[in-house]
């Protein structure tokens, strides 16, 4: 399976959501929250008020919509499979996410204050992580090197999947259910930066 990882940044989770929500209508396919921060039947609708407060609540209110657009700390992952392939399964999707979310250093396990996210479905070949970049100690995650981090968890998804030893020895060296990315040496982790940084 050969995912592929665009990154965008967006100055409003609201207005990108509902986008989503619009072309899924138009294609007949609703969205679907896949995975999260914490446990997605705990979270409200997609299309709630209260499902964009929660994920946003760590931001920094905009003084003025020139500097919410100027700030754009609304971070995107579009992972996309072949679409003259079989539809890769949710939870391929999640495991690839939450990969990259560690790779990138936005939302590491274990890291209380790392930023919140989630992943929604929006078509059988593609789906799309959405994290604010804000973290719970107020400060900013580093994402200069997102791009190739990104690329990077999605070569070794690509590997494990034309290598099934490779999958089934790191499966075994590890506790059932957990998530393991590359070695540091090839998909280092980035450092947050202070928050409140000049515009």
């Amino acid at each position: 399976m050969t995912m592929h990882p665009v990154i965008s940044r967006y100055s409003s989770a609201q207005d990108l959501i509902a986008g989503l929500a619009t072309a899924a209508s138009h294609r007949e396919q609703p969205l679907r929250l896949v995975d999260a921060w914490r446990s997605v039947p705990e979270l409200a609708a997609l299309n709630q008020q209260a499902f964009v407060a929660e994920l946003t609540a760590h931001l920094p209110r905009a003084t003025s919509p020139s500097q919410a657009v100027r700030s754009r700390m609304v971070w995107q992952c579009t992972l996309r499979t072949d679409p003259d392939r079989a539809p890769a399964p949710d939870h391929r999707f999640a495991e690839v996410a939450r990969r990259i979310l560690a790779a990138t250093g936005i939302a590491v396990p274990g890291d209380p204050a790392a930023c919140r996210w989630v992943l929604i479905r929006t078509d059988p070949h593609e789906a799309r992580v959405l994290a604010p970049l804000a973290r719970a100690d107020q400060s900013l995650a580093e994402t200069s090197r997102d791009r190739s981090l990104a690329l990077a968890v999605c070569q070794l998804a690509e590997y494990e999947d034309r290598n099934p030893r490779f999958t089934a020895a790191r499966s075994a060296s590890g506790p059932r259910g957990t998530v393991v990315a590359a070695p540091p040496a090839v998909i280092p982790q980035t450092a947050a930066r202070p928050l409140h940084r000049p515009l």
